[in-house]
């Protein structure tokens, strides 16, 4: 039982090193799951941190073990992966991100994990005498020179993003179309206009994105026993106390309205000139900080608006509203 508690333990920390890998690797080409098409600038890469990272992992974790004398907790250690793909495919399921997932990609890459560390455990650590490489031959040296070769020119190859881009738009239209089914007749009410509609469901979906279910069950078990203020519900709004998304939703349109109105005061006031851009800016900004935030949702917002409100004729321009 405790070697089974051990390696489920090492599989969840397997889960979060990859993660924590994959967010310090988005300036040589990482492919993190986002709700924004972007273009895979390095699949080799991807492939090795995805399917090898889990191997190496095994291997470290196996000779620290054999090094503290703890060898019956290598015993079927491959297993590590396995509840480690476990973990991944329930988390996406969990967090509603399996609209966003090639699901073909998915299986290739948790086969080749549970593969390659079946062989590697094997032929590798199951023997203690085994575990570190042996590089004394020019055989094993060509090897390494083939693989970063074809490591190079895989790494350059430029996939296509229609799958991508397909995914990403049923993604907004399911989510969409769920928050509109249980918050869009409040939200219609208090913003009185689609183009401010479709900012603050930009908003909920982003932050829902970012904070799902699970995510915010821990933040009221957090508000609970620490009974400080904390971003609460599916729209994040703070609060010191414990509020349901659906108060969560009603606060944060009330924020989103209230910055908007704002930002119209502050025209008035300065006899400044209306810039959308500006506009979706202000509100965001109001909304949440820091430039990413304000850039994605601005982004959201646009795909938004081109997709499922391309019929409206309101705007955020108060001049053009009272034509």
């Amino acid at each position: 039982m405790d070697i089974l508690i051990v390696q489920i333990i090492l599989g969840i920390g397997l889960f979060f090193l990859i993660n924590w890998i994959g967010k310090h690797s988005y300036s040589i080409g990482y492919m993190e799951i986002s709700i924004f098409v972007k273009t895979e600038e390095a699949p080799a890469l991807n492939f090795l941190i995805r399917v090898l990272t889990p191997v190496v992992y095994i291997i470290i974790t196996s000779t620290i073990l054999y090094y503290f004398r703890l060898d019956k907790y290598v015993w079927n250690i491959f297993l590590v992966n396995i509840y480690y793909v476990v973990f991944r495919l329930l988390f996406n399921l969990i967090t509603n991100r399996g609209l966003l997932l090639n699901w073909y990609r998915q299986f290739l890459y948790w086969g080749a994990i549970i593969v390659i560390s079946y062989f590697t455990y094997d032929k590798l650590i199951r023997v203690k005498a085994n575990i570190l490489p042996d590089f004394t031959t020019v055989a094993n040296e060509l090897w390494i020179i083939i693989l970063i070769f074809v490591f190079q020119v895989t790494n350059n190859i430029r996939l296509s993003q229609d799958g991508t881009f397909k995914r990403k738009q049923n993604y907004l239209r399911s989510r969409l179309h769920y928050f509109k089914s249980l918050y869009g007749k409040l939200i219609k009410e208090a913003t009185q206009n689609e183009a401010l509609e479709a900012v603050v469901f930009a908003i909920l979906i982003y932050e829902d994105f970012n904070r799902p279910k699970v995510a915010r069950v821990i933040e009221n078990i957090k508000q609970r026993i620490t009974k400080k203020p904390h971003t609460l519900g599916v729209m994040q709004v703070k609060s010191d106390k414990i509020i349901s998304d659906l108060e969560s939703v009603k606060l944060g349109t009330a924020k989103v309205v209230n910055a908007y109105q704002q930002y119209l005061d502050k025209l008035t006031k300065e006899k400044g000139e209306y810039y959308e851009y500006s506009a979706y800016y202000e509100i965001i900004a109001n909304y949440n900080g820091g430039s990413r935030y304000q850039s994605e949702v601005a982004d959201l917002i646009s795909i938004i608006k081109e997709n499922f409100y391309k019929d409206t004729n309101d705007t955020l321009d108060p001049k053009k509203n009272a034509l």
